[in-house]
């Protein structure tokens, strides 16, 4: 990553860094949006005890009760939803499709554990919209799995405004074919992709080496370009000493077992993100507590990246062996469904795209949950949530509706 990269990111990360007591913190003043009761046939809470019928009151875009009946404080605003509706808390997307432009990874080093495509997402674009519309209402930008270390994954609200939750939630690692994909031993000698790693091996190799890098502590970094103080093995020896998470992008049994078998030699917890063959090896998935973020599901060919060996039962198969799972990748509601449909106990599969990855992500006390102090991200359905013809009414964000978007008429 060159210094002006660099230095762009950082200012923009301390930018937005006011953003995120704005959007879901304490910080918004109770009543700036007015009080806002909101009563539904079931209000789920997740984490909690489901109150059928149930009642939700928001204050301030954060939610400042929850219970079977709650009164209307006076001047507060009703929402009535009906019977036989369900009201859930947003969703939460560890791998948000789309909403970057240009290049979600740093091509021309393999190990960037610096590089955030933060700066890069785009505000207006349709995929914000198509998530809000499917109830998820925040997720992470995952840079591309092309570099063994590709770097950070930030966390933003669907509703657009520059609603940054953690500016640099996790550090992504691959352990996977991809950084080997494009790189060449021996071709034109004036290109950058002579280099390793050429295959799976080399992979692994570069990435113990920067493990035992960051391990050996700060050192100057052979790119001059760089910041004397931005040490780029930095974010590495903060997961190794555990004080950030690290999502490794692995799809079959073998890589998953050698991102065991790293964690295991330099002492860190990692998070499986991928995880197509993750069923294979359950037992030692749960011997070790490593979560597993699956892909996207789907039934359209036995294989599916890097020819993995796909099973629909695989959130069933990993939750029934003691793993905690989540779901990502897009259409979660849809992909809840389809868990449930083919194993994962259903209250599960509701946990799967609310508190687990917010979990994931380290954001667990602010998002995934309908609980007081808690943003008051909410998804108002028609009916049950795992029957795939009930529809999606309105997508609160901040204790504000943002989908249906309202009409011309409606802001006059």
């Amino acid at each position: 990553m060159s210094r002006s990269l660099h230095l762009r990111i950082r200012a923009w990360v301390a930018a937005a860094a006011p953003l995120v007591l704005l959007a879901v913190g304490p910080a918004a003043a109770a009543g700036d949006d007015g009080d806002v009761l909101i009563r539904a046939g079931s209000v789920v809470t997740v984490e909690g005890e489901t109150f059928a019928p149930g009642a939700v009151l928001v204050s301030g875009g954060v939610i400042a009760g929850v219970g079977a009946s709650i009164e209307a404080p006076e001047g507060a605003e009703v929402l009535d939803l009906g019977e036989g509706t369900t009201l859930l808390p947003g969703f939460v997307d560890v791998d948000l499709p789309g909403g970057v432009t240009g290049p979600s990874v740093e091509v021309t080093r393999e190990i960037t554990p610096r590089f955030n495509p933060l700066p890069a997402i785009d505000w207006s674009s349709r995929s914000f919209v198509e998530a809000l519309a499917g109830g998820t209402t925040a997720g992470a930008f995952i840079p591309l799995s092309e570099n063994v270390v590709p770097g950070m994954a930030p966390v933003v609200k669907t509703a657009g405004s520059r609603r940054v939750v953690e500016a640099e939630a996790a550090l992504v690692v691959t352990v996977a074919s991809d950084p080997a994909s494009r790189n060449r031993s021996r071709t034109r000698p004036d290109s950058i992709y002579v280099r390793q790693p050429t295959n799976r091996m080399g992979v692994v190799a570069m990435l113990r080496e920067a493990l035992n890098r960051a391990s050996r502590g700060a050192e100057p970094d052979l790119d001059t370009t760089l910041p004397v103080e931005a040490d780029p093995y930095e974010p590495l020896r903060d997961v190794i000493q555990g004080r950030r998470s690290v999502l490794a992008i692995s799809r079959t049994d073998y890589d998953i077992l050698t991102v065991l078998r790293l964690a295991g030699e330099f002492g860190y917890a990692p998070i499986i993100l991928g995880g197509q063959e993750a069923y294979k090896v359950a037992g030692p998935l749960a011997a070790t507590g490593v979560p597993v973020v699956l892909g996207p599901l789907r039934i359209n060919g036995p294989y599916g990246p890097e020819r993995t060996e796909l099973a629909w039962n695989t959130a069933g198969v990993l939750h029934e062996a003691g793993v905690a799972v989540a779901l990502s990748g897009g259409d979660l509601l849809e992909q809840a469904r389809f868990a449930a449909r083919f194993g994962l106990p259903e209250e599960e599969a509701l946990k799967a795209i609310t508190i687990g990855p917010a979990r994931v992500l380290g954001v667990a006390d602010r998002l995934g949950s309908i609980a007081v102090g808690k943003a008051a991200d909410l998804v108002a359905l028609e009916g049950d949530p795992l029957e795939f013809t009930t529809p999606v009414r309105w997508v609160m964000v901040d204790g504000v509706v943002q989908f249906p978007r309202p009409k011309p008429s409606e802001e006059d």
